[in-house]
């Protein structure tokens, strides 16, 4: 048998001290050295918003420059729609004359990487990733005209959004010219705030909402700021201090096609109710029952209404740590998919109810929607789903008060589902934005009518729309 001087087996210790050595100092000093290991490690548990990265130093809802394998190991569940908009399969983009109301056209191009200067030794990889990569370039070619200050604003906040992303992204995007609309009618080949919430041949592919960005309004403004403020307002006011009662503000007459009367049912349902504080909205300054967008979380339920598609309100309630009551929805929008209803029958009948709740069970198992589901379980759901005419809602209130702890589990699986897991943050927006550009980038097939028009770019189209006070807002980009 062979032996082995001391001498030898000193000479393997110093070789392993020193390999163990170099990897620890490049683990630390390196944040692109160890990213697979760190991407494995990140596959295994859930990241809370609050983390701050090592590298960065930036919590982790700030980063926004996250990898393709970061967003989907942090976010799992954020590209629910993106990749059931790209399972649809690929569809020809046509191109439009460009005076389709809210809508606008554009592309995305230029990925080009560049030598930008000389490295030196101790210029690190990350350092070198940045210094070579030149983002991704976006162009606008054609925005409908409008003076409706919606509108305006709408799409101004969503390119503004794409652009952000764009340029904060570590590796290039795909060139792919794009078309999307602000109304609430989606339009079919194109980005939309909803899509039906049913199976059908639609290949919409969906947005963050505008407000992402910013909704310029005297009680909004910046989402995070909204967003800071419903936090502040949740960290001092624990569930069990919160107004016993369901709350909604709104205008009556945006309703959904399919049930005109939503917010009319509403508001009959609710009338002179001590557990509700529902009231149409009262814009008059003298008499204003307005609500800022945080104060509704500190109501116990906190009822959500669509509009002619949609509200952009959903976003905002679904941060509150409050109970989220609905009707079924017809439309979804981006953050709706993040919701898990259970059907007021369902629910009612899981808790005991008795003749009447088994009765609305088999009606609640009607509420089941091709896209987004019902869960079973109230322990599973962070949203309760009501009749359209809201006739069983006080009945919904009732047993949830009767239950104080479903309340509270299904209000904190709401909060926790999109603001702890950072679903409503900048890195989460940023991380679905890119996957959507990549998405669509595969299955739009692009003819050659795209090819003559190069557009004009983002940063200058945005000063011309700063600054076009005229009344007169051009159809072609530049033009």
């Amino acid at each position: 048998m062979k032996r082995f001087s001391t001498a030898w087996f000193r000479n393997i210790f110093l070789v392993a001290l020193v390999l163990t050595t170099t990897f620890i100092l490049l683990f630390y000093k390196n944040g692109d050295v160890a990213s697979i290991i760190r991407d494995g490690i990140a596959a295994q548990k859930q990241v809370p918003s609050g983390k701050v990265n090592k590298h960065t130093k930036l919590p982790v809802a700030e980063r926004l420059d996250m990898s393709k394998n970061e967003c989907r190991m942090i976010f799992p569940d954020l590209f629910m729609d993106v990749d059931y908009a790209a399972s649809n399969g690929k569809f020809v983009l046509e191109k439009d004359e460009g005076d389709y109301t809210g809508l606008v056209q554009g592309r995305i191009k230029d990925n080009k990487v560049r030598h930008l200067q000389r490295f030196t030794a101790t210029t690190s990889a990350f350092q070198r990733k940045n210094l070579l990569t030149i983002p991704t370039q976006l162009y606008i070619l054609t925005t409908a005209p409008s003076l409706v200050p919606q509108i305006l604003h709408q799409r101004t906040a969503i390119l503004s959004q794409l652009h952000r992303a764009l340029i904060t992204s570590p590796t290039p995007l795909p060139d792919t010219p794009f078309a999307f609309v602000v109304n609430d009618s989606p339009r079919n080949n194109s980005w939309a705030f909803a899509r039906p919430n049913k199976n059908g041949p639609y290949n919409i592919f969906l947005m963050p909402s505008f407000a992402f960005w910013s909704w310029p309004a005297p009680t909004l403004g910046a989402f995070d700021a909204v967003l800071s403020r419903i936090s502040t307002l949740e960290a001092t006011t624990p569930f069990e201090r919160k107004i016993d009662k369901a709350v909604w503000r709104g205008t009556p007459w945006f309703n959904p096609l399919g049930h005109p009367r939503l917010r009319q049912d509403l508001l009959k349902a609710t009338q002179n109710r001590e557990w509700a504080d529902v009231a149409a909205l009262n814009t008059h300054a003298h008499a204003s029952n307005k609500l800022a967008m945080e104060e509704f979380c500190r109501y116990k339920y906190v009822v959500y209404t669509e509009g002619v598609t949609y509200s952009g309100r959903l976003p905002y309630h679904q941060a509150c740590g409050s109970v989220v009551v609905s009707a079924p929805l017809t439309y979804l929008t981006q953050t709706a998919w993040f919701l898990r209803p259970i059907a007021a029958g369902e629910l009612i009948a899981g808790l005991g109810g008795g003749k009447g709740a088994r009765r609305r069970k088999s009606e609640g198992e009607g509420l089941t929607m091709p896209l987004l589901g019902t869960v079973k379980d109230w322990r599973e759901a962070n949203a309760i789903y009501v009749s359209p005419r809201f006739d069983d809602l006080e009945e919904v209130i009732m047993v949830l008060r009767a239950h104080p702890e479903v309340a509270r589990r299904i209000a904190r699986n709401q909060r926790e589902a999109v603001v702890e897991r950072g679903y409503l943050s900048g890195a989460a927006e940023a991380c679905y934005w890119r996957a959507l550009v990549e998405a669509w980038a595969r299955s739009v097939v692009v003819r050659d009518e795209w090819a003559e028009e190069m557009g004009e770019r983002y940063e200058t189209w945005l000063l011309k729309q700063m600054s076009t006070t005229s009344g007169k807002t051009p159809g072609k980009a530049g033009g």
